[in-house]
């Protein structure tokens, strides 16, 4: 009786000290990757994400990777062999950190970049999401030859904006009509046409993004009315037929 009672206990501190022992091993061999949970990038700008390996033992890299989740495509790829960078971006990998660039970010860019790692270690992988901020490449606002019409554009925005019409204080943008096309990058094109109003103020037209809540763009556009302006030109001839009447009656006299 007491030989198999010591012969359990012998066999409770074995597996006691195996997994005290695996512990240890496990503790010693782990590895982590660090990367940044959130990246906010800019229109038209080169966006650096970077992956470092963390670990408290050397380790032989087999598989070290950037992938876009949404396309499920790897755009950077270390191996045995050498870096392989996907055509569009651009890769390093120094002292045990990979950096994949993007260049000239555009909406499209936008997702979810997993780093994977596969060592002699272990299997791990750490993510990035890449976020696009406002933009705005270029805006112009043209005044119509009739001058019946007032034309605000906008092109290259993202997110989708609202364009805002103004006559001094006043909102008139219900009697605009405005239209947008997105194009192959994922910006947006936004054309607004107004019809002139009577009045004496100049137009205000903005460009409003409703995720931010802010105006990103504000165009004066002088006021323009064909028919005030002959109005006015009627006006000064008149003033003129006046003036001549009397000097010529006090020549007359």
């Amino acid at each position: 009786m007491q030989m198999k009672q010591q012969r359990k206990t012998e066999v409770l501190f074995g597996w006691v000290l195996a997994f005290w022992l695996s512990s240890v091993v496990n503790s010693e061999s782990k590895v982590e990757l660090r990367t940044s949970a959130e990246v906010k990038a800019q229109c038209d700008q080169n966006v650096a994400l970077q992956c470092d390996i963390i670990s408290s033992r050397p380790l032989k890299i087999i598989l070290f990777s950037w992938v876009d989740s949404r396309e499920m495509k790897e755009l950077c790829v270390v191996n045995a062999t050498g870096v392989f960078p996907s055509p569009g971006v651009l890769c390093d990998n120094t002292n045990n950190r990979l950096t994949l660039t993007l260049t000239r970010v555009m909406p499209s860019i936008q997702s979810n970049y997993v780093c994977k790692l596969r060592s002699n270690l272990s299997i791990t992988a750490a993510s990035t999401t890449v976020t696009l901020q406002e933009c705005l490449r270029t805006s112009e606002h043209k005044v119509f030859q009739n001058e019946s019409k007032v034309e605000c554009q906008f092109f290259g925005v993202y997110p989708e904006g609202r364009v805002h019409w103004f006559l001094g204080s006043e909102n008139i943008t219900e009697s605009a009509s405005t239209e947008s096309q997105q194009d192959e990058e994922g910006l947006f094109n936004i054309r607004s046409t107004l019809p002139t109003q009577a009045g004496t103020e100049p137009y205000n037209c903005s460009l409003w993004t409703p995720s931010s809540g802010t105006y990103s763009s504000h165009k004066l556009l002088p006021y323009s009315r064909g028919e005030d302006r002959i109005s006015s030109g009627t006006r000064t001839r008149s003033r003129l037929l006046w003036v001549f009447i009397l000097v010529g009656l006090i020549i007359i006299t």
